[in-house]
């Protein structure tokens, strides 16, 4: 094969997995040296980027029907039953961020739950209507919610998706201890004893600001926990934490 013809090839592949234009085709493997894997990661994890050059939507009746696939067998307009099937063919894992990170890019109202107009509404902006495609898709969303700025926005999300009804003001804490071992592992040095310590304080139901706020510290807190300030502006749940976390550790800081 030519270096012409391979190149055509790739462009081709490229244009197929994308539903970028030539032009940005072109572009993408430059900056990736031709290799065609690592050009369309970059474009599924910087989409905001290419917008103008996305030249056409998914087809919305592939993707109804691969929804139908996985659809429920007594509701054909809700996926639930198959989730798992669905994620086991985009390559995703059910243990783990990935099977959360799924319904916040499909904008899904309902824990559990997937509509098929979110899921074709959604899948279509992003010009994705194959299971391949959807794959590298999801591919590109677990890299996105993998850094620190997308983790943060993905997490915050999570709250009012937990929530069994849209005017609740908390979530109960044994939905959110389940999660918070599901995507804070890793993330969070002291996950084992924020859990711990919640038993301790007869299981508080979590509001948003803990909530959004635990994240916030997930990444801020340093080991020694000689950054957390008394003075600041902490919910008083994670500052209890803090301070039950230095009388276990004997690193106490009192406040001035």
């Amino acid at each position: 094969m030519s270096w012409m013809s391979t190149k055509k090839t790739k462009l081709r592949k490229l244009m197929q997995l994308t539903n970028v234009d030539k032009s940005m085709a072109e572009k993408l493997l430059r900056m990736h040296s031709g290799n065609v894997n690592a050009a369309t990661d970059y474009f599924y994890t910087h989409q905001n980027k290419f917008a103008s050059s996305v030249p056409k939507v998914g087809d919305v009746n592939k993707l109804k029907a691969i929804f139908k696939k996985y659809a429920d067998d007594d509701n054909p307009k809700i996926m639930q039953e198959k989730y798992g099937d669905f994620l086991a063919a985009i390559g995703v894992s059910e243990e783990g961020l990935g099977s959360f990170a799924i319904p916040y890019k499909l904008n899904a109202k309902n824990m559990g739950t997937i509509e098929e107009k979110e899921f074709v509404e959604s899948l279509s902006k992003f010009g994705v209507d194959t299971t391949s495609k959807i794959k590298q898709w999801a591919e590109g969303l677990l890299k996105e919610v993998g850094n620190e700025e997308g983790f943060k926005e993905f997490y915050k999300w999570m709250f009012g998706y937990l929530k069994e009804d849209s005017k609740r003001k908390t979530i109960d804490l044994d939905m959110a201890t389940a999660v918070w071992e599901e995507i804070l592992k890793g993330r969070f040095a002291y996950l084992t004893e924020w859990l711990e310590f919640l038993e301790q304080e007869s299981k508080p139901k979590i509001n948003r600001d803990v909530w959004n706020q635990l994240v916030e510290f997930a990444f801020f807190i340093k080991r020694d926990f000689k950054n957390w300030d008394p003075n600041g502006a902490w919910p008083v749940l994670i500052d209890t934490f803090a301070e039950w976390m230095q009388k276990k550790t004997g690193t106490t800081k009192k406040s001035t």
